[in-house]
């Protein structure tokens, strides 16, 4: 039952990031809105689905603790990694997003009890090959200090978003993975609407923040299916990282959906595959099978 769980979970996450693409937002008060309006989607979902399944409901300090640190490195993942990309080349921080999985993996080994094996470390050799590789153009761009402290915090907050979602599943055995999703979302909307008002009070002008109607409107089935994905995605896996090894689930989930992105961009979207993205992929492939041996 567990392989079909993490096909699910890669394909709900491959889903999410093609959803991102339909998303009308240029400024970053309309992104900052537009993840304002589908975390308070998941949540609502989230908290629909509790009355549902009373089984994954409950409330334990450790359930509340954990779920407001992952709502709050959920939204800053996101806000660090718009902050990096709008200072310095995009395929670097691309690549930090993605090799955030090495957070997850490497504390499953050292406060889980996971043994390493050499199939994980060419595995891993072999993803951070691809993601280098399947990252988007823009290598040439100017970057500093400022971009690469970006970088490194997009690094850390999307790596401890598995961690505390492991950690949770640890201490609560394997329980309350719905209740944590509803705070968690409920959280990063707290946060998103904070980041507008500091927002809304350094503009100046009285048409300096775009009318939230205005933004749901234009972005409503994008949102729509980011809150399904998000909430969807992040609840199996939060499961299935008390059920399987960290250090196996993470890189084979964000491996598969790098990979799986890029396939479905190029015939989809029709984006054209060069040779670095040609290689991207065989060392995704290749990472994933030898991550199965």
């Amino acid at each position: 039952m567990t392989t079909p769980l993490i096909i699910l979970t890669i394909i709900l996450f491959v889903l999410q990031s093609l959803s991102l693409k339909l998303v009308k937002a240029d400024t970053l008060a309309e992104k900052l809105l537009s993840n304002c309006f589908f975390t308070l989607f998941a949540a609502v979902l989230a908290g629909v689905s509790c009355l549902l399944f009373p089984e994954q409901r409950g409330f334990s300090p450790i359930t509340l603790l954990c779920g407001g640190l992952f709502g709050l490195c959920f939204s800053m993942t996101i806000l660090f990694y718009l902050s990096a990309i709008s200072c310095g080349p995009l395929s670097y921080a691309s690549f930090y997003l993605s090799a955030s999985m090495l957070l997850p993996a490497g504390a499953g080994i050292l406060f889980f009890r996971e043994r390493p094996s050499l199939s994980l470390g060419a595995a891993l050799l072999f993803f951070l090959g691809a993601f280098y590789c399947l990252s988007a153009s823009g290598g040439k761009e100017k970057s500093g200090r400022k971009w690469l402290l970006f970088c490194l915090l997009t690094f850390l907050c999307n790596g401890s978003c598995g961690i505390v979602q492991k950690t949770q599943q640890h201490l609560a055995g394997g329980r309350e993975a719905l209740s944590m999703m509803f705070i968690g979302f409920g959280s990063a909307t707290l946060c998103y609407a904070l980041c507008l008002l500091i927002l809304s009070r350094r503009c100046v002008g009285q048409d300096a923040l775009p009318k939230p109607l205005s933004v749901l409107r234009r972005n409503l089935l994008p949102v729509c299916l980011l809150a399904l994905t998000s909430m969807g995605g992040n609840l199996l896996l939060t499961l299935l990282s008390g059920q399987t090894k960290g250090s196996y689930l993470f890189p084979l989930v964000q491996g598969s959906i790098v990979l799986g992105v890029a396939l479905c961009c190029a015939v989809f979207f029709r984006e054209k595959l060069t040779l670095r993205g040609k290689l991207g992929i065989l060392a995704g492939t290749v990472g994933i099978i030898v991550l199965n041996l």
